[in-house]
Formats: structure tokens, C-alpha cells, sequence
């Protein structure tokens, strides 16, 4: 089952162009709205959830609407009491940084701590793509286990996973870098392709039969964030798909890495946690 946690703002009606492609490539094309309120009467939102109702019959999308009373839980609390195991949920960020932040202390930031079921937090700078993507970049850090976490992510993209860079980031020390002698750099970057290749391989097997261009590279830094985005414009990425762990969350706040591309990316960004 696919949720789509709605905030009834104008950011959430871009959110919400993600959501109904995402459920587009669920099988059976369903999308649950959520709607969690205060009791006080918002004209627009009969408005705003019937132009969502509109697209998903378009695509042929079913949807279903949920207008849920808070009743002195805040809204992240009421989510997690009625979101049903083995469901994806997928919510907004900030639009813009609240004391620079935009995602640390918000309801999607929550809902991705609490592990309790797959989220994808949303953060769209070009309304638009109109969730359709094409063009993504998949960052991967360290010494990544393999693809597990983002597969289930990419499937969600369907048709409109078009092309995919998987960068890995070998991070090290600023220190270190700058006495870091050719050798010991390459070493690096052998190190990081022969991690990479199977990553490529895990993907196109993974989401076979749907053909999409991939490849990837490998960058040893003293900063990813900044990479990540150069990266992503080099590539002309217009979706950065980002993970998420309870250690990268427990640390999230306005001098975060996630947070630095959050507030400076030149794409849309989805900050992902799964239960792979």
C-alpha cells in the first residue's frame, strides 16, 4: 500500500505529483490520501485534493481519501498510529529552511526516525518535473552493502527512471587529502570501482525488465555534500535520491550534510529510508 501524507499547502500539492506516479508503478494503483487536521475548516482543501483526484484518474490511479482528526496527538503521532505495517509512506520538507533547516524537526523527519515502515520524504525545488524525473543521481557512501535499500525507491520511479548515475564517495579527511600522494588515491578509487561494479549489477538485475541507462563513478573528497551537488549538475540530474539512517538522523541539523543539500541542490531530492 502506498500513503501519501498530505499537508494541504501548495508544497504539498507538488509532493503529490511524486506520490500518484509512484502509486502509477504500484500495482494495483492505489494511493491512500492522509489528511491530518486540526478541526478548523480549510476552504481550499476540498479544491486542492480534487485536482489530485483529477490527475489520478488521468493515470488510471485509484485514490482514497482519509481526513483524520489530530485529537491532541501532534501530526506525526497520528500518522504512526494509523499507517499500517507494509505500507510506504511518502510525505514533503520544508520548502524553505526554518532556522536552515528543512527537514530536521519536521513530521516526514519523524516518520523516517521511527523506522517503522519505508518513507520517502520529498523535497521539490522544480515544480515542473511533475514527479517525473528521467534523470537521477544515486549517491552511495563509504562501503555500501550493496543496492537492497534504493531498489525498492527506484521500482516506484517506473517509466521515469530514464538514466541513473550511482556515485560512491570515498570521503576521507581534509588533513588526510591534502597529503594523500597520487598511489594512495588511486588505491581509493580501485577500491571504490570494484565495490561499484556489483552495485551496477545488482540494479540492472533488480529492475530488469525495465531499461533505463546506468552507469556511475567513484570520487575520493573532503566533502561529499559539495560533490554530491556538483555531481548532480554535471549530470544534470533533476531527482537526488538520499538515505537515510538512524545514525544520519540522530545528527540531523542545519550544518548536516543531508541539510547542505537540502538547502542547495539544483534538483528535487528524496531522502529515503527503507527496511531492506
Amino acid at each position: 500500500m502506498l500513503v501519501f501524507a498530505y499537508d494541504g499547502s501548495l508544497n504539498g500539492d507538488w509532493v503529490a505529483h511524486y506520490a500518484v506516479r509512484f502509486a502509477l508503478n504500484t500495482p494495483p494503483r492505489r494511493l491512500r490520501l492522509v489528511h491530518v487536521h486540526d478541526g478548523a475548516a480549510d476552504a481550499r482543501l476540498p479544491e486542492r485534493i480534487a485536482r489530485i483526484a483529477d490527475e489520478c484518474r488521468v493515470l488510471g490511479v485509484e485514490l482514497e481519501t482519509e481526513l483524520v482528526a489530530r485529537r491532541g496527538a501532534d501530526v506525526a503521532e497520528r500518522l504512526l498510529g494509523i499507517v499500517p505495517g507494509g505500507a510506504t509512506l511518502v510525505a514533503g520538507t520544508r520548502a524553505r529552511p526554518r532556522d536552515m533547516a528543512i527537514l530536521a524537526g519536521t513530521v516526514s523527519s519523524r516518520l523516517l526516525g521511527a523506522g517503522r515502515f519505508p518513507v520517502i520524504a520529498i523535497h521539490v525545488v522544480h515544480p515542473g518535473v511533475l514527479g517525473q524525473p528521467g534523470r537521477v543521481l544515486l549517491p552511495l557512501e563509504g562501503r555500501p552493502g550493496g543496492a537492497a535499500h534504493v531498489i525498492p525507491l527506484l521500482r516506484l520511479l517506473g517509466g521515469d527512471l530514464r538514466r541513473a548515475h550511482v556515485l560512491l564517495v570515498r570521503e576521507v579527511a581534509r588533513l588526510r587529502l591534502r597529503v594523500l600522494r597520487a598511489g594512495g588515491a588511486e588505491r581509493l578509487l580501485a577500491e571504490g570501482r570494484a565495490l561499484l561494479a556489483p552495485i551496477e549489477d545488482e540494479l540492472r538485475a533488480e529492475l530488469s525488465p525495465h531499461r533505463f541507462e546506468l552507469d556511475g563513478s567513484v570520487i575520493v573528497t573532503d566533502d561529499a555534500a559539495r560533490d554530491i551537488l556538483l555531481s548532480a549538475s554535471k549530470h544534470r540530474s533533476r531527482l537526488i535520491c538520499l538515505g537515510a539512517s538512524e545514525r544520519t538522523l540522530a545528527r540531523a541539523g542545519r550544518g548536516d550534510r543531508v541539510e547542505r543539500i537540502l538547502r542547495d541542490t539544483p534538483a528535487d531530492v528524496a531522502v529515503y529510508r527503507s527496511l531492506a
